[in-house]
């Protein structure tokens, strides 16, 4: 995976998805948020197993690819970083970030221990006007 998007938008999307993390997870996987491309888009999605969030933000995808990374750590660093655009790399199971003069390298875990999130089918049956 290799992208880059603006901060802000990264840091507000990891805040929405962080609502759906594990606090005291039975399993790594579910501390962690995942980072999918999606049609030229990064997807980043959450769960606990009883509530997920997928959330999809607009970014200038270079390659497709997908890797989940610890929520709580990821999402303090972005939020601490500049309001620049940041790069994203996956490198085996890692995710490497450059924004400005800052880098970091995160462990993560592969894209395919994440749990799938079931997708509503059909049309929903709440809508709010805004």
């Amino acid at each position: 995976m290799k992208l880059s998007i603006l901060q802000e938008n990264l840091a507000k999307g990891l805040a929405t998805v962080s609502r759906s993390v594990a606090s005291r997870a039975q399993l790594p996987v579910l501390s962690n948020i995942l980072l999918a491309t999606d049609q030229g888009r990064l997807k980043l999605s959450a769960t606990n197993l009883e509530t997920g969030i997928n959330h999809w933000l607009g970014a200038k995808v270079e390659k497709e690819g997908a890797i989940s990374v610890p929520a709580r750590v990821f999402a303090e660093f972005v939020a601490s970083l500049p309001a620049e655009k940041i790069n994203l790399a996956t490198r085996e199971n890692n995710l490497l970030v450059n924004c400005g003069h800052y880098q970091a390298e995160f462990n993560g875990l592969v894209a395919t221990e994440f749990p799938k999130i079931p997708s509503v089918k059909g049309k929903p049956d709440i809508s709010f006007s805004s």
